[in-house]
Protein backbone atom coordinates (compact mmCIF):
# COMPACT_ATOMS: atom_id res chain seq x y z
CA UNK A 1 0.00 0.00 0.00
CA UNK A 2 1.42 3.35 -0.93
CA UNK A 3 2.22 5.71 1.96
CA UNK A 4 -0.75 7.99 2.64
CA UNK A 5 -3.35 5.69 0.94
CA UNK A 6 -6.36 4.91 3.05
CA UNK A 7 -7.15 1.19 3.53
CA UNK A 8 -10.28 -0.09 1.74
CA UNK A 9 -12.87 -2.64 2.77
CA UNK A 10 -13.15 -6.16 1.45
CA UNK A 11 -16.37 -5.24 -0.27
CA UNK A 12 -14.71 -2.31 -2.00
CA UNK A 13 -11.85 -4.56 -3.14
CA UNK A 14 -14.27 -7.08 -4.60
CA UNK A 15 -16.25 -4.32 -6.28
CA UNK A 16 -13.11 -2.85 -7.86
CA UNK A 17 -12.03 -6.30 -9.10
CA UNK A 18 -15.52 -6.83 -10.57
CA UNK A 19 -15.43 -3.45 -12.32
CA UNK A 20 -11.99 -4.23 -13.73
CA UNK A 21 -12.41 -7.86 -14.77
CA UNK A 22 -15.89 -7.96 -16.24
CA UNK A 23 -15.37 -5.28 -18.93
CA UNK A 24 -11.92 -6.65 -19.72
CA UNK A 25 -13.20 -10.21 -20.22
CA UNK A 26 -16.69 -9.45 -21.53
CA UNK A 27 -16.10 -11.54 -24.64
CA UNK A 28 -13.57 -14.34 -24.27
CA UNK A 29 -13.03 -17.82 -25.73
CA UNK A 30 -11.45 -20.42 -23.47
CA UNK A 31 -10.42 -23.99 -24.29
CA UNK A 32 -10.37 -26.67 -21.59
CA UNK A 33 -11.77 -29.91 -20.27
CA UNK A 34 -15.17 -30.30 -18.61
CA UNK A 35 -14.86 -31.36 -14.97
CA UNK A 36 -17.25 -31.97 -12.05
CA UNK A 37 -20.21 -32.24 -14.44
CA UNK A 38 -23.30 -33.53 -12.62
CA UNK A 39 -25.98 -32.65 -15.12
CA UNK A 40 -28.39 -29.75 -15.02
CA UNK A 41 -29.47 -28.25 -11.72
CA UNK A 42 -33.15 -28.26 -10.81
CA UNK A 43 -33.36 -24.80 -12.34
CA UNK A 44 -32.00 -26.13 -15.63
CA UNK A 45 -28.67 -24.31 -15.24
CA UNK A 46 -25.35 -26.18 -15.27
CA UNK A 47 -22.60 -25.56 -12.72
CA UNK A 48 -19.27 -27.33 -13.33
CA UNK A 49 -15.61 -26.54 -13.99
CA UNK A 50 -13.36 -25.95 -16.98
CA UNK A 51 -9.77 -27.05 -16.44
CA UNK A 52 -6.44 -27.79 -18.05
CA UNK A 53 -3.09 -28.96 -16.72
CA UNK A 54 -2.35 -25.59 -15.06
CA UNK A 55 -5.60 -24.31 -13.59
CA UNK A 56 -9.37 -24.51 -13.45
CA UNK A 57 -12.22 -22.03 -13.43
CA UNK A 58 -15.84 -22.32 -12.41
CA UNK A 59 -18.14 -22.64 -15.42
CA UNK A 60 -21.78 -21.59 -15.58
CA UNK A 61 -24.05 -22.57 -18.50
CA UNK A 62 -27.48 -21.00 -18.26
CA UNK A 63 -30.49 -23.16 -19.14
CA UNK A 64 -31.23 -21.41 -22.44
CA UNK A 65 -27.70 -22.09 -23.65
CA UNK A 66 -27.62 -25.66 -22.33
CA UNK A 67 -30.90 -26.60 -24.00
CA UNK A 68 -29.54 -25.53 -27.39
CA UNK A 69 -26.64 -27.99 -27.22
CA UNK A 70 -26.96 -30.87 -29.71
CA UNK A 71 -24.32 -32.99 -27.96
CA UNK A 72 -24.01 -34.19 -24.38
CA UNK A 73 -21.54 -32.76 -21.89
CA UNK A 74 -19.44 -35.18 -19.87
CA UNK A 75 -16.33 -35.11 -17.74
CA UNK A 76 -13.16 -35.16 -19.82
CA UNK A 77 -14.81 -33.67 -22.93
CA UNK A 78 -12.59 -30.97 -24.45
CA UNK A 79 -14.59 -27.91 -25.44
CA UNK A 80 -14.19 -24.30 -26.41
CA UNK A 81 -16.31 -21.94 -24.33
CA UNK A 82 -17.28 -18.55 -25.65
CA UNK A 83 -18.54 -16.27 -22.92
CA UNK A 84 -17.66 -13.69 -20.29
CA UNK A 85 -16.22 -13.44 -16.78
CA UNK A 86 -18.70 -12.88 -13.99
CA UNK A 87 -17.46 -11.84 -10.54
CA UNK A 88 -19.54 -12.68 -7.50
CA UNK A 89 -18.26 -9.85 -5.30
CA UNK A 90 -19.84 -11.04 -2.06
CA UNK A 91 -17.73 -14.26 -2.10
CA UNK A 92 -14.82 -12.91 -4.05
CA UNK A 93 -15.29 -15.60 -6.71
CA UNK A 94 -15.27 -15.34 -10.44
CA UNK A 95 -16.80 -17.70 -12.99
CA UNK A 96 -16.81 -18.14 -16.72
CA UNK A 97 -20.39 -17.77 -18.01
CA UNK A 98 -20.85 -19.57 -21.34
CA UNK A 99 -22.78 -18.09 -24.20
CA UNK A 100 -21.83 -21.01 -26.51
CA UNK A 101 -20.16 -24.40 -26.14
CA UNK A 102 -18.42 -26.25 -28.97
CA UNK A 103 -16.51 -29.54 -28.86
CA UNK A 104 -12.81 -29.12 -29.59
CA UNK A 105 -11.64 -30.62 -32.90
CA UNK A 106 -15.08 -32.00 -33.86
CA UNK A 107 -18.20 -30.19 -34.96
CA UNK A 108 -20.98 -30.04 -32.41
CA UNK A 109 -23.45 -31.86 -34.65
CA UNK A 110 -20.94 -34.55 -35.58
CA UNK A 111 -20.18 -35.18 -31.90
CA UNK A 112 -23.89 -35.21 -31.09
CA UNK A 113 -24.43 -37.75 -33.87
CA UNK A 114 -21.66 -40.01 -32.56
CA UNK A 115 -22.95 -39.80 -28.98
CA UNK A 116 -26.53 -40.54 -30.02
CA UNK A 117 -25.41 -43.42 -32.25
CA UNK A 118 -23.38 -45.07 -29.48
CA UNK A 119 -26.10 -44.66 -26.88
CA UNK A 120 -28.94 -46.02 -29.00
CA UNK A 121 -26.80 -48.84 -30.36
CA UNK A 122 -25.99 -49.90 -26.79
CA UNK A 123 -29.73 -49.99 -26.06
CA UNK A 124 -30.32 -52.34 -29.01
CA UNK A 125 -32.33 -49.99 -31.23
CA UNK A 126 -30.23 -50.91 -34.28
CA UNK A 127 -30.38 -54.71 -33.84
CA UNK A 128 -31.11 -56.51 -37.11
CA UNK A 129 -33.06 -59.22 -35.24
CA UNK A 130 -35.81 -56.75 -34.28
CA UNK A 131 -36.31 -55.32 -37.76
CA UNK A 132 -39.61 -56.31 -39.36
CA UNK A 133 -39.96 -57.55 -42.94
CA UNK A 134 -41.86 -55.30 -45.32
CA UNK A 135 -45.18 -56.58 -46.70
CA UNK A 136 -44.77 -58.10 -50.15
CA UNK A 137 -47.91 -56.47 -51.56
CA UNK A 138 -48.77 -53.34 -49.53
CA UNK A 139 -52.09 -51.75 -50.36
CA UNK A 140 -51.87 -48.56 -48.24
CA UNK A 141 -48.65 -46.59 -47.65
CA UNK A 142 -48.16 -43.63 -45.29
CA UNK A 143 -45.77 -40.92 -46.53
CA UNK A 144 -44.53 -39.10 -43.41
CA UNK A 145 -43.00 -35.99 -44.96
CA UNK A 146 -43.52 -32.39 -45.98
CA UNK A 147 -46.51 -32.17 -48.34
CA UNK A 148 -44.72 -29.57 -50.48
CA UNK A 149 -41.23 -31.07 -50.80
CA UNK A 150 -39.59 -32.69 -53.80
CA UNK A 151 -39.36 -36.01 -51.95
CA UNK A 152 -43.11 -36.57 -51.80
CA UNK A 153 -43.49 -35.69 -55.50
CA UNK A 154 -40.77 -38.19 -56.45
CA UNK A 155 -42.34 -40.97 -54.41
CA UNK A 156 -45.85 -40.36 -55.74
CA UNK A 157 -44.65 -40.25 -59.36
CA UNK A 158 -42.63 -43.46 -58.99
CA UNK A 159 -45.42 -45.28 -57.15
CA UNK A 160 -48.04 -44.30 -59.75
CA UNK A 161 -45.79 -45.52 -62.54
CA UNK A 162 -45.26 -48.88 -60.85
CA UNK A 163 -48.69 -49.65 -59.47
CA UNK A 164 -51.82 -47.49 -59.49
CA UNK A 165 -53.65 -49.90 -57.21
CA UNK A 166 -51.51 -48.92 -54.22
CA UNK A 167 -53.03 -46.18 -52.09
CA UNK A 168 -50.73 -43.36 -50.88
CA UNK A 169 -51.58 -41.06 -47.96
CA UNK A 170 -49.40 -38.06 -47.14
CA UNK A 171 -49.02 -37.49 -43.39
CA UNK A 172 -47.81 -33.86 -43.29
CA UNK A 173 -44.96 -33.04 -40.90
CA UNK A 174 -42.27 -30.44 -40.44
CA UNK A 175 -38.96 -31.86 -41.71
CA UNK A 176 -36.52 -29.09 -40.85
CA UNK A 177 -35.86 -26.57 -38.11
CA UNK A 178 -37.19 -26.11 -34.60
CA UNK A 179 -39.84 -28.66 -33.64
CA UNK A 180 -39.31 -30.87 -36.70
CA UNK A 181 -38.25 -33.92 -34.70
CA UNK A 182 -41.30 -33.65 -32.44
CA UNK A 183 -43.54 -33.26 -35.50
CA UNK A 184 -42.24 -36.46 -37.13
CA UNK A 185 -42.39 -38.43 -33.87
CA UNK A 186 -45.96 -37.33 -33.13
CA UNK A 187 -47.08 -38.26 -36.66
CA UNK A 188 -45.60 -41.76 -36.37
CA UNK A 189 -47.26 -42.33 -33.02
CA UNK A 190 -50.57 -41.00 -34.32
CA UNK A 191 -50.77 -43.33 -37.33
CA UNK A 192 -49.87 -46.27 -35.10
CA UNK A 193 -52.52 -45.34 -32.55
CA UNK A 194 -55.23 -45.16 -35.25
CA UNK A 195 -53.99 -47.78 -37.67
CA UNK A 196 -56.88 -50.14 -37.01
CA UNK A 197 -58.99 -47.55 -38.82
CA UNK A 198 -56.35 -46.20 -41.21
CA UNK A 199 -55.00 -49.57 -42.35
CA UNK A 200 -51.42 -48.62 -43.23
CA UNK A 201 -49.24 -51.53 -44.31
CA UNK A 202 -45.96 -49.58 -44.27
CA UNK A 203 -44.73 -46.04 -43.57
CA UNK A 204 -42.04 -44.12 -45.46
CA UNK A 205 -40.31 -41.38 -43.44
CA UNK A 206 -38.67 -39.12 -45.99
CA UNK A 207 -37.35 -35.76 -47.06
CA UNK A 208 -35.00 -34.45 -49.75
CA UNK A 209 -31.31 -33.75 -49.42
CA UNK A 210 -29.63 -30.97 -47.49
CA UNK A 211 -26.86 -30.11 -45.06
CA UNK A 212 -26.29 -31.92 -41.76
CA UNK A 213 -28.19 -29.10 -40.05
CA UNK A 214 -31.11 -29.46 -42.51
CA UNK A 215 -31.40 -33.21 -41.85
CA UNK A 216 -30.81 -32.93 -38.12
CA UNK A 217 -34.42 -33.69 -37.08
CA UNK A 218 -33.90 -37.27 -38.25
CA UNK A 219 -30.90 -37.62 -35.93
CA UNK A 220 -32.83 -36.71 -32.81
CA UNK A 221 -33.94 -39.15 -30.16
CA UNK A 222 -37.74 -38.59 -30.38
CA UNK A 223 -37.75 -39.69 -34.03
CA UNK A 224 -35.54 -42.72 -33.30
CA UNK A 225 -37.80 -43.80 -30.41
CA UNK A 226 -40.97 -43.37 -32.48
CA UNK A 227 -39.57 -45.50 -35.32
CA UNK A 228 -38.40 -48.16 -32.86
CA UNK A 229 -41.81 -48.33 -31.17
CA UNK A 230 -43.81 -48.34 -34.41
CA UNK A 231 -45.90 -51.44 -35.05
CA UNK A 232 -46.08 -50.39 -38.71
CA UNK A 233 -42.89 -51.28 -40.63
CA UNK A 234 -40.91 -48.09 -41.33
CA UNK A 235 -38.69 -47.25 -44.31
CA UNK A 236 -36.26 -44.34 -43.88
CA UNK A 237 -35.47 -42.34 -47.04
CA UNK A 238 -33.78 -39.16 -45.83
CA UNK A 239 -31.60 -37.08 -48.13
CA UNK A 240 -29.32 -38.45 -50.81
CA UNK A 241 -27.40 -41.71 -50.96
CA UNK A 242 -24.37 -40.18 -49.18
CA UNK A 243 -26.49 -38.93 -46.26
CA UNK A 244 -26.84 -41.15 -43.21
CA UNK A 245 -29.10 -40.42 -40.24
CA UNK A 246 -29.97 -42.11 -36.97
CA UNK A 247 -33.41 -42.81 -38.46
CA UNK A 248 -31.70 -44.96 -41.13
CA UNK A 249 -30.17 -47.21 -38.48
CA UNK A 250 -33.42 -47.66 -36.52
CA UNK A 251 -35.77 -48.13 -39.47
CA UNK A 252 -36.69 -51.57 -40.75
CA UNK A 253 -35.21 -50.64 -44.13
CA UNK A 254 -33.05 -47.75 -45.36
CA UNK A 255 -33.59 -46.45 -48.87
CA UNK A 256 -30.80 -44.30 -50.36
CA UNK A 257 -33.28 -41.81 -51.89
CA UNK A 258 -37.04 -41.14 -51.81
CA UNK A 259 -37.36 -42.54 -55.34
CA UNK A 260 -35.55 -45.71 -54.29
CA UNK A 261 -37.94 -46.03 -51.35
CA UNK A 262 -40.91 -46.11 -53.73
CA UNK A 263 -39.19 -48.72 -55.88
CA UNK A 264 -38.42 -50.89 -52.83
CA UNK A 265 -41.88 -50.65 -51.29
CA UNK A 266 -44.31 -50.47 -54.22
CA UNK A 267 -44.47 -53.71 -56.27
CA UNK A 268 -44.88 -53.47 -60.03
CA UNK A 269 -48.41 -54.27 -61.15
CA UNK A 270 -47.18 -56.54 -63.97
CA UNK A 271 -45.10 -58.53 -61.52
CA UNK A 272 -48.09 -58.80 -59.19
CA UNK A 273 -50.25 -60.10 -62.05
CA UNK A 274 -47.59 -62.64 -62.94
CA UNK A 275 -47.38 -63.79 -59.32
CA UNK A 276 -51.18 -64.07 -59.16
CA UNK A 277 -51.21 -66.21 -62.32
CA UNK A 278 -48.46 -68.43 -60.92
CA UNK A 279 -50.45 -68.78 -57.73
CA UNK A 280 -53.61 -69.61 -59.68
CA UNK A 281 -51.82 -72.37 -61.61
CA UNK A 282 -50.30 -73.79 -58.42
CA UNK A 283 -53.71 -73.75 -56.76
CA UNK A 284 -55.30 -75.45 -59.76
CA UNK A 285 -52.65 -78.19 -59.76
CA UNK A 286 -53.09 -78.65 -56.05
CA UNK A 287 -56.88 -78.88 -56.42
CA UNK A 288 -56.57 -81.47 -59.17
CA UNK A 289 -54.16 -83.52 -57.12
CA UNK A 290 -56.50 -83.25 -54.16
CA UNK A 291 -59.53 -84.30 -56.24
CA UNK A 292 -57.59 -87.30 -57.61
CA UNK A 293 -56.48 -88.32 -54.16
CA UNK A 294 -60.02 -88.06 -52.80
CA UNK A 295 -61.32 -90.05 -55.78
CA UNK A 296 -58.88 -92.86 -55.05
CA UNK A 297 -59.81 -92.77 -51.41
CA UNK A 298 -63.54 -92.89 -52.19
CA UNK A 299 -62.98 -95.87 -54.51
CA UNK A 300 -61.06 -97.64 -51.78
CA UNK A 301 -63.84 -96.92 -49.28
CA UNK A 302 -66.47 -98.15 -51.77
CA UNK A 303 -64.60 -101.41 -52.24
CA UNK A 304 -64.23 -101.84 -48.49
CA UNK A 305 -67.94 -101.06 -47.96
CA UNK A 306 -68.94 -103.57 -50.62
CA UNK A 307 -66.71 -106.16 -48.99
CA UNK A 308 -68.41 -105.50 -45.67
CA UNK A 309 -71.98 -105.92 -47.13
CA UNK A 310 -74.42 -108.59 -45.72
CA UNK A 311 -74.32 -110.81 -48.84
CA UNK A 312 -70.54 -110.90 -48.94
CA UNK A 313 -70.41 -111.49 -45.23
CA UNK A 314 -72.90 -114.44 -45.59
CA UNK A 315 -70.80 -115.86 -48.41
CA UNK A 316 -67.69 -115.63 -46.31
CA UNK A 317 -69.45 -117.39 -43.39
CA UNK A 318 -70.74 -120.12 -45.76
CA UNK A 319 -67.25 -120.61 -47.11
CA UNK A 320 -65.90 -120.73 -43.60
CA UNK A 321 -68.54 -123.36 -42.66
CA UNK A 322 -67.65 -125.46 -45.73
CA UNK A 323 -64.01 -125.33 -44.70
CA UNK A 324 -64.95 -126.44 -41.19
CA UNK A 325 -67.12 -129.37 -42.48
CA UNK A 326 -64.38 -130.53 -44.82
CA UNK A 327 -61.90 -130.33 -42.00
CA UNK A 328 -64.20 -132.26 -39.67
CA UNK A 329 -64.84 -135.03 -42.25
CA UNK A 330 -61.13 -135.39 -42.92
CA UNK A 331 -60.43 -135.53 -39.21
CA UNK A 332 -63.13 -138.17 -38.63
CA UNK A 333 -61.91 -140.29 -41.54
CA UNK A 334 -58.38 -140.13 -40.21
CA UNK A 335 -59.54 -141.12 -36.74
CA UNK A 336 -61.52 -144.06 -38.14
CA UNK A 337 -58.57 -145.27 -40.16
CA UNK A 338 -56.36 -145.05 -37.11
CA UNK A 339 -59.01 -146.94 -35.06
CA UNK A 340 -59.43 -149.70 -37.65
CA UNK A 341 -55.72 -150.23 -37.85
CA UNK A 342 -55.48 -150.44 -34.09
CA UNK A 343 -58.42 -152.93 -33.87
CA UNK A 344 -56.81 -155.14 -36.51
CA UNK A 345 -53.53 -155.12 -34.63
CA UNK A 346 -55.26 -155.96 -31.35
CA UNK A 347 -57.24 -158.78 -33.03
CA UNK A 348 -54.08 -160.30 -34.42
CA UNK A 349 -52.43 -160.16 -31.03
CA UNK A 350 -55.55 -161.59 -29.36
CA UNK A 351 -55.79 -164.43 -31.88
CA UNK A 352 -52.13 -165.24 -31.36
CA UNK A 353 -52.76 -165.52 -27.63
CA UNK A 354 -56.07 -167.49 -27.92
CA UNK A 355 -56.04 -171.20 -26.64
CA UNK A 356 -57.89 -172.17 -29.78
CA UNK A 357 -54.92 -171.09 -31.83
CA UNK A 358 -52.74 -173.46 -29.74
CA UNK A 359 -55.21 -176.29 -30.28
CA UNK A 360 -55.05 -175.70 -34.02
CA UNK A 361 -51.37 -176.48 -33.89
CA UNK A 362 -52.16 -180.07 -32.54
CA UNK A 363 -52.20 -179.40 -28.86
CA UNK A 364 -55.10 -180.31 -26.47
CA UNK A 365 -56.31 -179.21 -23.07
CA UNK A 366 -57.17 -181.98 -20.61
CA UNK A 367 -59.47 -181.51 -17.62
CA UNK A 368 -60.85 -183.74 -14.95
CA UNK A 369 -64.53 -184.54 -14.71
CA UNK A 370 -64.64 -181.69 -12.22
CA UNK A 371 -63.19 -179.28 -14.87
CA UNK A 372 -59.71 -178.93 -13.35
CA UNK A 373 -56.91 -178.62 -15.93
CA UNK A 374 -54.47 -181.51 -15.75
CA UNK A 375 -50.93 -180.27 -16.09
CA UNK A 376 -49.00 -183.39 -14.92
CA UNK A 377 -49.53 -187.24 -14.92
CA UNK A 378 -49.25 -187.40 -11.13
CA UNK A 379 -52.37 -185.34 -10.84
CA UNK A 380 -54.58 -188.30 -12.01
CA UNK A 381 -54.96 -191.92 -11.00
CA UNK A 382 -56.40 -195.03 -12.55
CA UNK A 383 -60.08 -194.92 -13.13
CA UNK A 384 -60.25 -191.06 -13.36
CA UNK A 385 -62.36 -189.79 -16.24
CA UNK A 386 -60.62 -187.14 -18.33
CA UNK A 387 -62.01 -184.77 -20.94
CA UNK A 388 -59.52 -183.59 -23.68
CA UNK A 389 -60.35 -180.47 -25.67
CA UNK A 390 -59.15 -180.69 -29.28
CA UNK A 391 -59.31 -178.08 -32.06
CA UNK A 392 -62.37 -179.65 -33.59
CA UNK A 393 -64.09 -181.24 -30.56
CA UNK A 394 -63.73 -183.05 -27.22
CA UNK A 395 -62.52 -186.69 -26.34
CA UNK A 396 -63.57 -188.61 -23.22
CA UNK A 397 -61.10 -191.08 -21.77
CA UNK A 398 -60.50 -193.21 -18.61
CA UNK A 399 -57.11 -193.42 -16.91
CA UNK A 400 -55.91 -197.09 -16.69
Amino acid sequence: MARGDEPISVGELSARIKRHLEPTFANVAVTGEISNFKGAHGSGHVYCSLKDADAQVKLIIWRTTFERLKFRLQDGLEVTIAGKIDVYARRGEYSLVATSVAPKGTGALQLAFQQMYERLRAEGLFEASRKRPLPEFPLHIALVTSPTGAAVRDIIATARRRNRLVRLTVVPVKVQGEGAAQSVALALRAINAHNERLGFDVAIVTRGGGSLEDLWAFNEEPVARAIFESAIPVVSAVGHEIDTTIADFVADLRAPTPTAAAELVVPELAAMAERVEEGRLRLLRALRASVDAWGERLESLRARLQALGPLNQLRREQQRLDFLVEGLEAAMKHRLELGAGRVGSLASRLEALSPLAVLQRGYSITRTAQGRVVRAAREVKAGDILLSRLADGEVRSVVS
